[in-house]
């Protein structure tokens, strides 16, 4: 693997686990909490996250046009990157005012959740086919530990994948688990692009 397309699978890596990262602080400190009353925080996430996708999108977009091997998964990062762009877009642009619009308009806020939640689906669907390729081409290649990795990605991208198809149809009722197995794909996503770039070194 040429230097520039190891350092794009080391960034892409990373940027993959800091979303995951962002996911946990969001679930564990926002909670229960308002849309207004958290959105200091709550857009400050949105934001990193929005900044990340779109580079991640980028980044792969670079990594599918160099790759020999690898352009489903490559491919399935654009995607995941540029729906969570536009989810990530719809609750800093719409979910502020959509509230603060009142209970008249609770039924507009409604419209705006649901289909931001469609988003996140597709988005969460996209990396768990991304954590099953990168996860199968580490698997093959590997040893050991790494190979256990890549087992476990492909793992968890079936079961974020079949999740997530459910939620689309679930609506709003299928968060907790959908985007849990999303999180979960997303983690071993990065953890198998990380190792296979370590292979080739």
């Amino acid at each position: 693997m040429p230097q520039t397309t190891r350092s794009l699978a080391t960034f892409v890596s990373v940027a993959l686990l800091l979303t995951v990262l962002s996911q946990i602080i969001y679930t564990t400190t926002l909670s229960g909490v308002g849309i207004v009353e958290g959105w200091p925080l709550r857009s400050t996430i949105w934001t990193t996250e929005l900044v990340l996708f779109t580079s991640i999108a980028i980044a792969a977009l670079v990594g599918l046009v160099r790759s020999t091997d690898m352009q489903f998964g490559w491919s399935a990062l654009v995607v995941a990157g540029l729906i969570n762009m536009v989810q990530s877009g719809i609750g800093l642009s719409m979910f502020l005012p959509a509230t603060k619009a009142g209970e008249e308009f609770a039924p507009l806020m409604g419209t705006v959740l649901a289909g931001s939640f469609l988003f996140y689906y597709l988005a969460k669907l996209a990396l768990g086919l991304a954590a099953l390729f990168f996860g199968l081409s580490l698997f093959r290649r590997a040893t050991g530990i790494v190979r256990i990795v890549g087992i476990l990605s492909v793992i968890a991208g079936v079961i974020a994948i079949v999740l997530n198809i459910a939620a689309l149809r679930l609506g709003l009722g299928g968060v907790p688990l959908a985007g849990m197995a999303g999180a979960v794909a997303t983690f071993f996503a990065g953890c198998a692009i990380w190792f296979s770039n370590r292979l080739e070194q």
